[in-house]
């Protein structure tokens, strides 16, 4: 489960980061004497050449062996959590992971029209993996605990915690499934 989910997120969140870098160095970033075009459209193939994003997505969802890989997820997830029980400032991101994460099994159960499951496939892969890097960067910090740098490793587990993790929003499902029909 977790190999196309981390080819997905990755690939995705590569475009758009070096996209930022380009961004960040101004018109010089648009020069090719930088170089940061080519990584641009170096990282503009992955989601191309590691499968497209809904492909991958669909690996996820449909012919992967979710039934196995969903609550191996979920247990990393919880021992990611659990490392930093420790430290309080780190609960709050934990519970985000783990109810994104409960969101999806929720979610599976009361949706097992093929169709429907279809349609959401990329939200599903999405959210599955959002979680897990957050429960991630959680363990990270509280691996990192009295380090120089754990400011820093708190300041990114905040800062991914504020952007969606639970892509699950409520909306018609009925619509996602006429949309690719």
């Amino acid at each position: 489960v977790i190999t196309p989910i981390a080819k997905l997120l990755t690939a995705k969140q590569a475009v758009a980061v070096v996209s930022e870098c380009i961004e960040a160095f101004g018109g010089a970033g648009y020069v090719e004497d930088t170089g940061l075009p080519a990584l641009l459209r170096d990282a503009q193939v992955l989601p191309i050449w590691e499968g497209t994003t809904n492909v991958l997505a669909l690996d996820t969802v449909l012919r992967g062996e979710l039934g196995a890989g969903l609550p191996a997820l979920r247990a990393r997830i919880e021992q990611a959590i659990t490392s930093a029980r420790a430290d309080e400032r780190l609960a709050p991101a934990g519970q985000q992971a783990l109810a994104a994460i409960e969101h999806v099994f929720a979610w599976l159960s009361n949706n097992d029209d093929p169709r429907r499951l279809q349609a959401n496939a990329r939200r599903l892969a999405m959210t599955m993996g959002r979680a897990l890097e957050l429960s991630l960067l959680i363990e990270h910090a509280a691996h990192c605990a009295g380090e120089a740098g754990q400011v820093a490793h708190l300041a990114a587990v905040r800062r991914f915690a504020a952007t969606p993790i639970d892509l699950l929003t409520d909306i018609n499902s009925e619509d996602s499934a006429r949309l690719i029909e």
